[in-house]
C-alpha cells in the first residue's frame, strides 16, 4: 500500500511540474509578444515628449514667452512710476478741473437757451500705464513715458455725452470760443466714422496750468458723443477687445453701429418736429 501511495504522489508531483512548465512557457510567450508589439509601436510612433527628441523650434517659445512677459511688466511698471508721481497727477487734475468748470458753464448756458439739459454726462480719466504701453507698441514707438509725453495726445481725457448730435457741435463751438484754450486738432468721426463703425467728435486742446514754476500747458483729449454713440462704444469695447481680428463679430458690430446712427438721426428729426409744434 505504501508503495502504491508513493507512486500516486510521484505521479501527482510530475503532473504539477508539467503544469508549472506549461504556465511559465505561456507567460514567457505572452511577455515576448507584448515586448515585440511595444517595440513596433515605438518605431511607428516615437515619443514626442522625450527631451532628446524635442526640436529646437519647440523649445524656443518656452524661453521667449517668460522673457516677453518680464519685459512688458518692467516697462509697464516704469511708466506707472511716472503716472503715480504727485506733480504729474496734480497737473492732470488741474487741467481736468479747468475744463470741467468750463463745460459746466457751457451746459448751463445752452440748457438755459433750450429749456432742457444739453450735457447729460461728463467723465474724466488719466490714461493707465497698461493703456500707454499698448498704444505705444501699436504705433511702433519705444514704450516709455518720455515717448508717450511727446507722441500721445490723450494721456488726459474727458468724455462729454449729449442727447442729440447737433448739440455736440454746439458744445465744441463753445469750447473754441474760450480764449485761454488752444484747439490743437479736431477729428470728426461722426462725419467720417472709423472702419469699425465708431462715431465721436474728438478735440485735442491745450489747457494752461499755473504753478510756482510758471505757466505750463497740458494736452487733453475731449470726446463728444451722443447717448447712443456712447452706448455702442462702451459695449463694443466690453464685447470685442478680447476678440480682435474676428471678421464675423466685426461685421455684426459695424451693422449695429449703423442702426444706432439711424436711430440718432430719427430721434433728432422727432425732436425738431416736436419743437415746431
Amino acid at each position: 500500500r505504501c508503495t502504491r501511495k508513493l507512486k500516486i504522489i510521484d505521479k501527482a508531483d510530475m503532473t504539477k511540474k508539467k503544469s508549472k512548465k506549461k504556465i511559465r512557457k505561456k507567460q514567457k510567450s505572452i511577455k515576448d509578444g507584448f515586448e515585440q508589439d511595444q517595440e513596433e509601436q515605438e518605431k511607428e510612433n516615437p515619443k514626442m515628449d522625450a527631451p532628446a527628441q524635442k526640436s529646437e523650434q519647440s523649445r524656443v517659445p518656452d524661453s521667449i514667452e517668460p522673457e516677453n512677459q518680464k519685459l512688458t511688466a518692467e516697462k509697464t511698471a516704469a511708466i506707472a512710476c511716472y503716472i503715480k508721481d504727485p506733480d504729474y497727477r496734480l497737473r492732470c487734475k488741474a487741467a481736468i478741473d479747468i475744463l470741467m468748470a468750463k463745460l459746466k458753464m457751457i451746459n448751463a448756458e445752452l440748457s438755459g437757451q433750450k429749456k432742457r439739459t444739453v450735457i447729460s454726462q461728463t467723465t474724466s480719466r488719466i490714461k493707465s500705464a497698461e493703456s500707454i504701453y499698448a498704444k505705444l507698441l501699436k504705433k511702433g514707438l519705444e514704450p516709455d513715458f518720455e515717448t508717450a509725453r511727446k507722441n500721445l495726445k490723450d494721456l488726459i481725457g474727458i468724455r462729454v455725452v449729449c442727447p442729440f448730435e447737433d448739440e455736440l457741435y454746439q458744445v465744441a463751438e463753445s469750447l473754441e470760443m474760450q480764449k485761454d484754450i488752444e484747439i490743437v486738432r479736431i477729428k470728426d468721426y461722426i462725419k467720417n466714422p472709423k472702419k469699425n463703425g465708431y462715431k465721436s467728435l474728438h478735440l485735442i486742446v491745450k489747457v494752461p496750468i499755473y504753478s510756482a514754476e510758471g505757466e505750463q500747458k497740458e494736452l487733453v483729449e475731449i470726446q463728444l458723443r451722443t447717448i447712443a454713440m456712447d452706448y455702442w462704444s462702451v459695449l463694443e469695447y466690453e464685447l470685442y477687445y478680447k476678440k480682435r481680428d474676428n471678421a464675423e463679430i466685426e461685421t455684426e458690430l459695424k451693422k449695429y453701429a449703423e442702426e444706432i446712427a439711424n436711430l440718432d438721426h430719427r430721434m433728432l428729426g422727432l425732436r425738431n418736429k416736436i419743437e415746431k409744434i
